[in-house]
Formats: structure tokens, sequence, C-alpha cells
């Protein structure tokens, strides 16, 4: 009775071993029945000595580069791309290759032009430009404004640095594009990679900078101003923002009502989620649109009047200055006249008119010319914008 109530130990050795035995087989790993990763892309070769490499080449030793580099799949995603996208990155290439330098030496004849004019004529020409174009670049003379008040001769000194150091690189750019070190006829950076020549263009770039300190502390303070400059354009425009804002919240649930419905089949489930988020942005980005048109429309008028009563008393202080004190017995000074105030109030309708008949823009083909600075216009609107958004 005691020997099968008890077992042995040899009974209770075996039980344990058996029990280890059947434990290693059951953990043993599995055999592997996937499939093998794919083989990463094959390296880029570099082009043969002598070779002008063009736009369409430099982008593709550039795309095989990456992908050579990148994870798998987001190779595979690159090399898929890329004939789609390498045809448009050459286009652009070549537009700014053209297109860029008009630009800079079109600005540059305008500002040694206006640099040229006395101050009283510099004045008249910037009511003029106020009084017919002020309404679409409503944001951009704020930001201006903005830079004036809150201390204008730092920033002058600070992007004055800034645009010698710019030149200085330009010029050092220039001579290393014009370096054929191997005598073949054909520019040294005309025939090697992308990579190299985008790591060449920065140690050029870095060699050109005559005080490295100095830049970073001018780019740093321009920061800083453009960041107050944003808090003094928010508090100016809050109520275009607010605007905006408290319209699309009213409007939101109705539109989402209507669209829904007749939206919601022709999408995946996986995309039917964000297709509330979707709406509710597309109404907001419309009524902040409709925000800053009427903003447009109030300050085509205030910059009207402004302008044309730059324009007048310029014209009037630069005429006082020649010795010209009267026209057709009518005195031309402004404190004892008021043919400035006449002048001005009749440019600043003038002006309203053609701004609201062009729809507050720029007509063609002079849109071209002011392409960089509506740039600059759109950019300013959508970082206060964007931040009110985000506040609210």
């Amino acid at each position: 009775w005691r020997a099968e109530r008890y077992p042995s130990l040899g009974h209770v050795m075996a039980f344990l071993f058996g029990k280890l035995a059947d434990r290693k087989k059951t953990d043993a790993p599995s055999p592997d029945i996937t499939e093998p990763p794919s083989p990463p892309p094959p390296k880029p070769k570099p082009p043969p000595p002598g070779t002008l490499l063009t736009h369409e080449d430099r982008l593709d030793l550039l795309v095989s580069d990456i992908s050579s580099r990148a994870p798998p799949r987001l190779a595979e995603a690159i090399l898929k791309a890329a004939p789609v996208l390498t045809p448009v990155a050459v286009v652009l290439i070549k537009v700014l290759n053209v297109v860029g330098p008009v630009y800079i030496r079109l600005f540059s004849l305008i500002y040694a032009f206006l640099a040229a004019l006395p101050y009283d004529l510099f004045q008249a020409a910037m009511g003029l430009g106020l009084c017919f174009f002020g309404g679409g670049y409503c944001a951009s003379i704020a930001a201006a404004e903005a830079f004036y008040m809150t201390g204008w001769s730092t920033t002058r000194q600070q992007l004055q640095h800034i645009y010698e150091e710019a030149v200085a690189m330009s010029e050092a750019q220039t001579k290393d594009d014009a370096k054929d070190e191997d005598g073949d006829g054909i520019a040294d950076v005309n025939q090697i990679p992308t990579s190299e020549l985008l790591e060449r263009k920065v140690r050029v770039a870095a060699g050109a900078v005559r005080d490295p300190q100095r830049l970073s502390a001018a780019l740093g303070g321009l920061y800083v101003g453009w960041l107050s400059v944003q808090g003094v354009l928010r508090v100016q425009f809050a109520k275009t923002i607010n605007l905006a804002l408290s319209c699309s919240q009213f409007v939101e649930y109705y539109v989402c009502k209507l669209l829904l419905p007749l939206v919601a089949p022709l999408l995946s489930t996986e995309f039917r989620a964000w297709l509330p988020v979707g709406i509710k942005t597309g109404t907001k980005a419309l009524f902040v649109y409709f925000a800053w048109k009427l903003q447009e429309v109030v300050s085509a008028a205030q910059s009207g009047l402004r302008g044309g009563l730059l324009f007048s008393r310029g014209v009037c202080a630069w005429l006082n200055r020649r010795g010209h004190k009267s026209f057709l017995g009518l005195s031309l000074e402004p404190d004892k006249t008021y043919l400035d105030e006449a002048v001005g109030y009749v440019l600043a309708a003038l002006g309203f008119y053609v701004q609201w008949q062009f729809g507050f823009g720029i007509p063609f083909p002079f849109s071209l010319v002011m392409l960089p600075l509506d740039a600059v216009e759109w950019y300013v609107r959508w970082s206060v914008t964007s931040d009110g958004a985000n506040g609210a």
C-alpha cells in the first residue's frame, strides 16, 4: 500500500525528465517559412571621368543614392515615384534657372531707382504704391510697419550683414562653378554626382562666411524680431481671424450634414472616419479666405487714403524745396493750402476703384513681376491665421 501511494525516487526522476523533454520539444522554434527579404537596391555607379551631367542625370543619381541608403520599403516607394517626380523637378529647376536671375536683376534695378530718389519723391512713390496696390498686400504692409516700429535700426543692421555674407557666398560659388582642375574643358561641378556636389557647395559656402558668430547672431535677432512682429499682427488681425472661425463654427454642422451622405459612399472604409475632419477643415479655410477678402476691402480704403496723402504731400514738399511755392495761384505749402488733401482724396478714390476692378490684385503681366511679393503676402497671412486657428 505504501509503495503504491508513494512512488519511488526513480519514478519521480523519470517523470521530471520526461516533462522537461516534452517542454524542449514544445519550445523549439518553428521553421521559418517566410519569404527572404528582398535584396537592397544596388548602389549608384559613379559616372566616368569627363562626363557632362545634365539635370536628369543628377536627379537619377540622387534618387539611386537615397534609395540605396533607405529601408527596403521606402526605397521601393522612392523608385516607383521617381519616374513621375524627376520630370517635374527638372522643369522646376530649369524655370528657376531662367526666372531667378531675372527677378534678382529686376528688384536690384527697382531698389537702385528708389535709393536714388530724394526722400520726398520716395515718399510719393510709396504713397502711389499704397494707393493702387495696398489692399492686396495688407498683411505684408502691416508686417513692414511692425518691423519699423519694433526696432528697425537693429533689424536693418542684421539684414545688411546677412546681405553682405550672402553676396560673399554667391561670389565664392561663382568662382567654384568655373573651376576645371582636371583640365578637360568641362567644369568640375558638372561632372560630380549630386551628393558630392551638395557637400562641395556646403563647404564652399561655409568657407566664404567671414564671421560665422556675427551671422548666427544676425539670423537669431531677425527671427526674434519676426516673432515680435507676429505678435503684433495677431492682435491687429484678430477680428479677421475670429470672424472666420466663428462663422465656420456656425456652418460646419450643416455642411457636414449635407455633404457626408453624398461623399461617404465615394470613399473607402479607411478614409470615411477622416471625412468630417476634412469637411470642417475645408469649411474653415473657405471662411478664412472670405474674411481676408473683406480685410482687403477695408485695407484698400485705408491704404488709398493714406497713400494719396503721402503722394500729394511728398510732391508738394519736393516742389517747395526746389523753390516752387505756388501753382496757378494756389499755394503748394501743405500748411497753407487744401490742395494736398484734394489731390490725395481724389487719388485715393481712383486707387480704390482700380483695386476694386482688378479684384484687389495685380493685373497681368505685372502680376508676374510681383509674384515673389505675393508669396511673402500669403506666407504672412498663413502664419498669422494658422497660429490664430490653433489658439482657438
